[in-house]
């Protein structure tokens, strides 16, 4: 009863000595910080790109194609209700501990994400992605079944992404507080050497690392880079002027405004649209405004996208097309249902009864539409101050006087806390997956946004995509789920997200895999 068989490309060589041409020295690299945690699975959030070197995955995906392909499995089958996945793990795979990879390490990888999920230990995507896991068995030592409780056809692409990387037995066991600083053992070419907290990391090649993806890959054996240095400055001028002075290989988010001065010094320009749930805004179900259904389509009519892209973001940035990124398996266009049209906005708040005063603004049995839109401040993921303050601008127009609130990351973790309690009627934020299967965790009342409101609609939207049986119906309801949710306004797109990275041309070999995480097991530098 198998209805999917993928074999895998060549088994894993015999180890290899690291290979010539990559220059005596390690590459440095300036981000503009470290998240908290740096466990992915605990804790997903930006510049985990950092773990990502130390870790492999089931699956992986082509660059090119975004075709699933083999990577710590050579080959897998997926039953007929894509309810039970058997993996067959490649034979000669070590943890940087010395202990084998078998099937047993990964069974029980599963079985402790699902408790660190019971606890509510993990991050939103592993509860996204497991949200019906039932049981991890070692069927032999290289086999591994997992099951689950409901159809999950986007497993194996989630399986592909670091949150749910395999770790050793010894991090099993570790606490999340010490998973989080940096205690983890994989399987991947660089480990961790040294970890100053909020300032530096230092990662190491490991010499016997022999299984990297074919078709994602260059080359099989040891990375070229002897080691890789992540250095936390958080302002941009330094990071650019760090490259162009050669004191950084590598320099990450650099503003848009930095890219003319940097082509001009010679320094090569990557960048890579983020799989993801696009910056923007979710409404608050338990506040008046947020609440209300022609409020929140009126926003979403009012709001000029293309103008806050063509303002802020003149080169490279994309203006969205949908709740998703257009890099996002699943995605769909709905372009034309996020089109500027103020006209349109003012009709559906005429309608609904929002009269404008003598100073332009609109009320309603004497509420002012006024709403509180949060924002943190520092954070490029969500929305920035400058794409509110346009969106400001744009909604005054209409009638809608928006008032802007800046969050620090501690302000808006407590907000979220309760937000029946919380002042605020738009929260910004964004959401980072490959697959579309996570909107239906995002969008499901379970989510601690939403706290358990009633919005049966959105709900139901919700449940058909997470209850999708066949690949016809996922992809009819992801749509339907995308649609519903930009028409009613449960979503506000505000851009795409793009990672933009400046290299120095000493780097080769680099890039951003799909996940626009760096890519650093191929890249070499100059000697």
């Amino acid at each position: 009863m198998t209805t999917a068989l993928l074999t895998a490309c060549a088994g894993a060589r015999e180890p290899s000595a690291p290979a010539a041409g990559g220059g005596s020295g390690g590459l440095t690299i300036a981000v503009s910080s470290f998240q908290a945690c740096l466990d992915v699975a605990l804790s997903g959030g930006r510049n985990s790109t950092v773990t990502h070197q130390i870790l492999d995955t089931l699956t992986d995906q082509d660059p090119k194609t975004g075709e699933i392909v083999p990577r710590l499995a050579e080959k897998w089958e997926v039953n007929d209700e894509f309810t039970e996945f058997t993996f067959h793990l490649r034979k000669g795979v070590t943890f940087s501990d010395g202990t084998p990879l078998d099937a047993q390490v990964v069974a029980d990888n599963f079985t402790k994400l699902a408790e660190l999920i019971t606890l509510a230990k993990s991050d939103t995507l592993v509860l996204n992605a497991l949200n019906s896991f039932q049981s991890a068995e070692a069927v032999d030592p290289s086999t591994v079944r997992l099951t689950f409780k409901l159809p999950e056809l986007g497993f194996l692409r989630n399986a592909s992404d670091p949150y749910l990387a395999i770790l050793s037995q010894a991090t099993l066991a570790k606490t999340p507080e010490q998973r989080c600083a940096g205690e983890l053992v994989g399987t991947g070419p660089f480990v961790f050497d040294k970890i100053v907290k909020d300032k530096s990391i230092v990662l190491k090649r490991r010499d016997d690392y022999n299984w990297s993806a074919a078709g994602v890959a260059g080359h099989q054996g040891a990375a070229y880079l002897p080691s890789v240095t992540f250095e936390a400055v958080p302002e941009s001028s330094v990071r650019v002027g760090g490259l162009t002075s050669g004191q950084f290989d590598i320099s990450d988010d650099i503003p848009v405004t930095d890219l003319a001065q940097l082509r001009d010094a010679g320094q090569t320009i990557v960048s890579k649209v983020v799989p993801n749930l696009v910056p923007g805004m979710r409404p608050n179900p338990y506040s008046p405004l947020g609440s209300d259904d022609a409020v929140r389509r009126a926003v979403q009519k009012g709001i000029d996208r293309a103008e806050i892209t063509g303002t802020l973001y003149p080169e490279i940035y994309q203006t969205p097309s949908s709740i998703v990124s257009s890099t996002t398996a699943g995605w769909k266009d709905f372009g034309t249902d996020l089109a500027y049209d103020p006209e349109g906005a003012k009709k559906l708040l005429d309608e609904a009864g929002w009269v404008a005063g003598a100073d332009g603004v609109r009320a309603k049995d004497g509420v002012r539409l006024a709403p509180k839109i949060t924002y943190i401040v520092g954070n490029f993921f969500g929305a920035t101050q400058q794409e509110l303050e346009l969106v400001q601008q744009q909604l005054g127009r209409i009638g809608i006087a928006v008032e802007i609130k800046a969050n620090t990351p501690a302000d808006n973790a407590a907000m979220l806390k309760d937000i029946s309690k919380a002042d605020y009627d738009f929260l910004t934020g964004s959401g980072a997956s490959k697959d579309i299967d996570f909107l239906a965790g995002l969008f499901k009342k379970s989510n601690a946004a939403l706290l358990n409101a009633e919005q049966p609609e959105l709900e139901a939207k919700a449940d058909a995509l997470n209850e999708a049986a066949t690949p016809e119906a996922r992809t009819a309801a992801a749509q339907e789920l995308q649609h519903y949710t930009i028409e009613h306004g449960h979503w506000i797109p505000l851009r795409e997200q793009t990672k933009v990275v400046a290299v120095s041309p000493a780097v080769s070999g680099y890039l951003l895999d799909t996940y626009a995480a760096h890519f650093l097991y191929d890249t070499k530098l100059a000697g």
